[in-house]
């Protein structure tokens, strides 16, 4: 019954109800002969497909696999700092320091980054500022969260300023030569590794990629409802072509 509840759910509710809709227009529009229905057919058969969660997962591993983290930490060699790569935070929200928040994707890079600081006794760079008026800035929430965690505040260092990947390369590119630290490990996520060691390539920095917030089970399991449409998974492979649009854009550019 459980099972049953969650598959008529699926159809009753975004985007499965959305896909049922349009897939119903599609067969008046063959009915009529309508010169839209075979746009129609297309785009209701991309919204189907992007909410499954095998059309996602092939579009999100071909990212998350990319990179695969160091077996030891201890094992990444010489390392003068760990960057954390912000992801996103929210303002004017309830917080045990204040009125600012991370995003989840932002604390799993953080606790992630912290693990890794704790373990290398290094500086950790955190790269993020305040991209929208409604949101936080990343870098200065991150900051009081690591002083609470017990992390001493000369080895934290901040780029409030960066509103995207190429200018968080650029801006700990450039502390970086400011402070003579030539080899880092970067932490983010999984799905986000690859567009940024693209970011950072040619930035005079030995980069040891560290990914981490996967996403997704390395070993999917499919089963009948993996095909039902999601919008977990339509935000999955939302999240996957823009990283892929991004990464085409660098290659051209």
């Amino acid at each position: 019954m459980l099972y049953l509840q969650k598959f008529i759910a699926a159809w009753l509710l975004p985007p499965g109800c959305i896909i049922a809709v349009l897939a119903l227009l599609c067969c008046y529009c063959f009915v009529k002969r309508s010169r839209l229905r075979y746009v129609l057919t297309a785009v209701t058969l991309a919204l189907y497909l992007f909410a499954t969660l095998p059309v996602a997962g092939l579009l999100l591993q071909g990212l998350e696999r990319q990179y695969v983290p160091p077996v030891s930490v201890h094992s990444t060699g010489k390392v003068d700092a760990i960057v954390v790569l912000g992801g996103g935070a929210v303002s004017n929200v309830p917080d045990i320091s204040g009125r600012e928040a991370l995003s989840a994707i932002s604390m799993n890079r953080l606790i992630t980054g912290l693990r890794l600081q704790k373990r290398l006794d290094v500086p950790i760079i955190i790269s993020g500022g305040q991209v929208f008026a409604d949101s936080g800035t990343e870098a200065a929430i991150a900051e009081k969260v690591l002083l609470e965690l017990g992390v001493p505040a000369e080895q934290i260092f901040t780029d409030t300023e960066a509103r995207n990947t190429t200018e968080n390369a650029a801006n700990v590119a450039a502390l970086c030569r400011k402070k003579n630290w030539h080899n880092i490990v970067l932490v983010t996520s999984a799905f986000h590794m690859p567009r940024s060691m693209l970011n950072f390539a040619d930035r005079g920095l030995d980069v040891v990629p560290f990914s981490c917030d996967y996403q997704l089970s390395g070993q999917m399991q499919l089963s009948i409802f993996s095909f039902v449409p999601q919008g977990f998974a339509l935000e999955l492979s939302a999240i996957a072509l823009k990283e892929y649009l991004g990464i085409l854009a660098l290659k051209i550019l």
